[in-house]
């Protein structure tokens, strides 16, 4: 069940999820944050006299907003999606424990992970992007280890067959990865192929995978497929996730846990 304390949350939400997926119905909408399908009907209401989506045969259709119209996110959002994407980091460093081999790969929550292994002995850490690594330069006393390979567009992540090599020679307990974006085939993927490529083979090494999401779009053609579902240790998301993604997830052998803050975690038993 989704969080809903009120009718502007359940609204801000109804808009995200149907801008993730494109087209939800009446019926989806009312189990997703179990209220009736007469609520729902009327936040759909509101929502298309603001224009933010179409209704159209018991369902409702994201409408794109062009440059410059007001959109219906409160002004903290930017606030609220740090303040997430900060917790979501400190749930999974409480999987990394003393003594640990751990690959970091790329991506804002994963940098924000840093910090929380501090009081952590004796880790080994293998940082793909060099912004992370400056970071853990600053706050842990660790052997630190970068992946090799080359820099592409500006960025501070490396990638390319060096850095894929690197990582698939090495011996990793426990390996963090940020997704993108997921389809319904429970898949796990990351905008960047060439940075999709240095996940995959860091999943494919670690005894443990560990992959983080904020909000991730829905969609297979979102990026590269680097881990599925069904290969991963645990995926920590925000609660904007929807009951067939739960569902796929708990095909693939995952059980959802609720965490403090809106945060779902779901874990291999």
């Amino acid at each position: 069940m989704l969080t809903n304390k009120n009718s502007l949350k359940r609204r801000l939400q109804i808009v995200e999820l149907v801008r993730k997926r494109g087209e939800v119905s009446v019926e989806e909408l009312s189990q997703a944050f179990d209220v009736s399908s007469v609520t729902i009907r009327s936040d759909l209401t509101y929502l298309e006299q603001q224009r933010y989506l179409l209704r159209s045969f018991g369902k409702a259709r994201y409408l794109a907003q062009k440059s410059g119209e007001d959109i219906l996110v409160p002004a903290s959002d930017g606030a609220a999606r740090k303040s997430s994407e900060t917790l979501i980091a400190r749930i999974a460093a409480e999987s990394v424990g003393d003594h640990e081999a751990v690959m970091l790969g790329a991506g804002e929550i994963i940098h924000k992970i840093v910090p929380f292994l501090a009081d952590r002995a004796n880790l080994s850490l293998l940082v793909q992007d060099i912004a992370i690594a400056h970071t853990a330069q600053r706050f842990l006393h660790c052997e630190l280890l970068l992946t090799g390979g080359q820099l592409e567009n500006g960025g501070t992540a490396m990638s390319g067959p060096d850095a894929e090599a690197s990582v698939a020679r090495r011996q990793i307990d426990v390996c963090l990865l940020q997704a993108s974006g997921l389809d319904r085939d429970g898949n796990l993927l990351a905008a960047d192929p060439a940075l999709a490529r240095v996940a995959h083979a860091a999943a494919r090494a670690a005894t443990r995978t560990i992959v983080l999401a904020y909000q991730p779009l829905l969609d297979e053609r979102s990026g590269k497929v680097f881990a599925s579902a069904a290969d991963v240790d645990m995926l920590l998301i925000d609660d904007g996730i929807d009951p067939p993604t739960i569902d796929t997830m708990a095909r693939h052998g995952l059980t959802l846990e609720r965490r403090e803050g809106g945060v779902v975690e779901f874990r291999r038993d």
